[in-house]
């Protein structure tokens, strides 16, 4: 452990360090019957930066986590971070092609796997790409005994904590990168906001290459508490998870809305039944209001708050407590976090902060990431320097559309191209395009997004055009060897028809989600 870690945090472990200090046998996260106190995830940590170290990891790495969420991995993470690497948690559900394209583009050559991860690699789909892997086991880290030499850290707060891989429109996903600065930046205030202190046991609902985790892996450790990992397979089987919230007393809860809707729509919800739940907090895409509603009725003690936030600004840049029962009314994203400046790209070019304003949501602030790892030319697009400002000083083009209320509030407006959140997913439907039109068996492809109210009605389409009379479960199950499940097109449908066009030849992507959705029935 870092002797650094009683000052003021300027590392994310830190966070961990300090609280390790305070309590060393406390609990400091459990996933189903794995419960590892601070002392034994410290243990963990430091072996498995060892490991690293020994195996030539140099500071700066970026080390892919190859591993379901588990206390494993939470290890894995520490780890990384203590041995002055950049971690990046990986979906092992993700295909190969997915997989080794990330790989390649960190560039590191060592990956961490626990037995499940490694379970993973041995099929034959993923050859090649352990040929060019050095894998570091992590099963036993917490039986060792911990190493009698103290771990120095070389990182300083403006090096990379993190890197998470989103979806890209060219077909390759993006991996965002996070500093400490960053992290600490938006965790100090979320653990003074959310008023989180030792006592509390956090849920962490968001796989660990979802940016909400964020929250819950260090408002836990910043604050001493307790991290409850939901299990992964809870989220297959949502219904179960209002018992799991009750039986671990869940204190603070984030999630995404559409978790709080499949939630009320399952009826497992009873008045009273988290009596301990004191902050749910939610964000990834919107809530809808009578859904928030019912959750607020259900649970008058509990505090609810909508936030909102791009994987590139660090979580959320904006919040809004939501004091009364919506309605029908829409719940805005709210207004900036401190240390975070919001700006209305207007279509005249300027940068508005003044009421009634629409367009594009531009955010500023310390918490802004550094762009997108070895790719310059989306960097630059996407994160552009402040125009008024005299020192370097980027803003981030979110794509997002907002309107600002009289009170200053923000409510969103839609999305400025093609990407969509579902199911907390943030997905570029031109990425799903992008592979379909690549397969040689392809002639012509459009993916579209069905929306509704309920989120199991939501869901991702695709029109095709085949050369060879492919039918839509054959091409379905060639997709899904180049994106992971959650982007596969719930409906896909070949035809021989030509794809229906606006009068300027562009795609008619409201026929087409039509002509996609007709006999689905909703």
């Amino acid at each position: 452990m870092s002797t650094a870690s009683v000052h003021k945090p300027w590392l994310v472990q830190h966070y961990f360090d300090r609280a390790l200090a305070h309590a060393p046998g406390k609990l400091a996260v459990t996933c189903g019957p794995d419960n590892l106190t601070y002392v034994q995830v410290d243990r963990a940590a430091s072996e498995i930066s060892h490991r690293l170290r020994q195996a030539g990891m140099r500071r700066g790495d970026c080390i892919p986590v190859f591993m379901p969420k588990s206390v494993d991995a939470v290890c894995s993470i520490l780890g990384v971070l203590r041995a002055d690497g950049a971690y990046v948690p990986i979906d092992t559900d993700s295909p190969a092609s997915r997989v080794a394209g990330i790989v390649a583009a960190l560039g590191s050559g060592l990956m961490l796997v626990n037995a499940a991860g490694r379970a993973k690699l041995s099929s034959a789909e993923y050859e090649s790409m352990k040929s060019v892997l050095t894998l570091i086991d992590v099963d036993d880290a917490w039986r060792i005994e911990a190493s009698e030499v103290p771990l120095q850290y070389s990182a300083i707060s403006v090096d990379i904590a993190y890197v998470l891989f989103t979806s890209g429109s060219t077909g390759h996903p993006k991996g965002v990168m996070i500093s400490h600065q960053a992290v600490i930046d938006y965790i100090d205030w979320c653990v003074h906001q959310y008023r989180i202190t030792a006592t509390d046991k956090i849920a962490n609902h968001a796989p660990l290459y979802f940016d909400n985790s964020t929250f819950d892996l260090y408002t836990a450790f910043a604050a001493g508490a307790t991290l409850h990992l939901v299990p992964p397979e809870l989220n297959a089987v949502v219904p179960r998870l209002a018992s799991w919230l009750r039986d671990r007393a869940i204190s603070v809860f984030f999630c995404v809305p559409s978790v709080l809707t499949l939630l009320l729509k399952s009826r497992r919800l009873q008045a009273g039944m988290f009596p301990d739940l004191r902050e749910l907090v939610f964000a990834g895409e919107v809530v809808q209001p009578d859904v928030l509603t019912a959750w607020m009725e259900f649970f008058p003690e509990a505090r609810f708050t909508n936030m909102y936030g791009p994987t590139e600004i660090t979580v959320d840049c904006t919040y809004h407590v939501v004091e009364t029962p919506p309605g029908d009314e829409p719940v805005p994203i709210g207004k900036a976090r401190p240390n975070m400046e919001l700006f209305i790209a207007l279509e005249n070019g300027e940068l508005s902060q003044r009421p009634g304003a629409t367009g594009e949501l531009w955010v500023r602030g310390l918490a802004v990431g550094y762009g997108y790892l070895g790719d310059p030319d989306k960097t630059a697009r996407a994160f552009v320097q402040h125009p008024s400002s005299r020192f370097p000083d980027r803003l981030y083009r979110t794509g997002d559309l907002v309107r600002m209320r009289e009170d200053g509030a923000l409510l969103f407006q839609g999305r400025a191209d093609q990407q969509i959140k579902h199911l907390g997913h943030r997905i570029e439907l031109g990425e799903i395009e992008a592979h379909l039109q690549a397969m040689a068996e392809v002639e012509e492809a459009v993916v579209v997004f069905q929306r509704a109210e309920n989120p199991a009605q939501e869901g991702i389409g695709a029109l095709v055009s085949t050369k060879s009379g492919l039918q839509s479960n054959e091409v379905l199950a060639l997709l899904k060897q180049l994106v992971p499940g959650y982007m596969l097109p719930r409906k896909l449908k070949c035809t021989t028809d030509p794809f229906p066009r606006t009068p300027n030849g562009k795609y008619d992507r409201k026929e087409i989600l039509q002509v996609v959705f007709a006999d689905s029935g909703h």
